[in-house]
């Protein structure tokens, strides 16, 4: 088990240097805004765009709406399942359109961002849920070890708990801060179910070792960093 975790360490701290990986996932991000008194414009410009362009295999966009946080009513785009010869594909007509009957209703709230998909990380099959909890984690550098053992083992005993978990984990590549990793949990109702006879520190312990979940959090939280270490935002899925 040791062992297991030591390589999860490695791969965290060294995920950025396989990012050309052809065997590795991908995902791009893009955030965008409708401009003033244009959502109903923006919404269906961006739904008859997707259907163009993004409704097969390879090239699907997933849109979620901020609900919380600052950036409450921001749309994020979710380019998902690329690959590494994803990036050499020649995309030009798919953004002109974008320019051309897109952008005139919308703000650009962050540039595309790239993410290599965490595949240790990853739990449950189906998807995508109706609503997600976007943690960004801030890390010290250097200490990514203690960021990928706690995040690791949580998941671990999630889904030991909870036979519906949904995860996905992904470390930047490109367009941002090298020391950042995004956490989302899925869900599709708020109400939550689920009964245990067992508290979630008791399965933590049991499978980790004595004291282990108050080790690995205080170890957690000493590797962020001391401003804005880990945001929690939640996001609701939009069909278009």
């Amino acid at each position: 088990m040791k062992n297991i975790y030591i390589l999860l360490a490695f791969l965290v701290t060294f995920s950025v240097q396989s990012q050309r990986n052809s065997e590795s996932t991908y995902m791009s991000t893009f955030a965008y805004k409708a401009k003033a008194g244009m959502v109903d414009k923006f919404e269906k410009a961006v739904a008859k765009k997707t259907k163009m362009f993004n409704s097969e295999e390879g090239d699907i966009i997933l849109t979620y709406k901020v609900l919380t946080g600052n950036n409450n009513g921001v749309y994020e785009r979710y380019l998902v399942n690329q690959k590494a010869s994803s990036y050499d594909l020649d995309r030009s007509d798919e953004l002109e359109y974008w320019d051309k009957n897109v952008a005139p209703y919308a703000e650009e709230v962050a540039g595309q961002v790239r993410w290599l998909h965490e595949e240790w990380g990853k739990i449950g099959e189906s998807g995508p849920p109706k609503y997600l909890q976007k943690t960004v984690i801030r890390y010290k550098p250097g200490m990514g070890s203690h960021i990928g053992r706690r995040i690791g083992r949580t998941g671990m005993t999630w889904a030991k708990r909870d036979p519906n978990a949904w995860r996905r984990v992904f470390s930047i590549t490109s367009g941002g801060d090298l020391n950042l990793m995004v956490v989302f949990a899925g869900f599709d109702t708020f109400e939550n179910m689920q009964e245990n006879d067992s508290t979630w520190e008791e399965d933590y312990n049991e499978e980790f070792g004595w004291e282990q979940n108050a080790i690995d959090n205080e170890n957690f939280n000493k590797s962020l960093r001391e401003w804005n270490g880990a945001i929690r935002t939640t996001l609701e899925r939009v069909d278009f």
